[in-house]
């Protein structure tokens, strides 16, 4: 999974960067860390009164795996796309690619 954050005008200016690049590797899907994030996420969201689609107790180690195999199937047949691509108004561009 790639991560790149190309900044705008304004902020280049205030910040001093124009990009930021991060690789992190898609088996970090499948880690009890972020079993532990996805969970406190379902969690909080029904403390908010938000009814979560599915159970905190329902989401283990065994269901991140499962998820985690049919991404690399969909990677191994489509090749790899874009999860999420943000347009600020001052220019910054969000790009997530799996």
């Amino acid at each position: 999974m790639k991560i790149k954050v190309k900044v705008g005008k304004n902020r280049r200016e205030k910040h001093g960067f124009k990009r930021i690049s991060l690789a992190l590797p898609n088996s970090l899907l499948k880690s009890r860390l972020m079993l532990k994030i996805i969970r406190k996420g379902i969690e909080s969201n029904a403390k908010d009164g938000k009814t979560p689609v599915i159970s905190a107790d329902f989401v283990n180690r065994d269901l991140l795996k499962t998820l985690y195999k049919c991404l690399k199937t969909v990677i191994k047949r489509n090749g790899h796309f874009n999860l999420v691509e943000v347009d600020s108004s001052d220019g910054t561009k969000v790009i997530i690619r799996i």
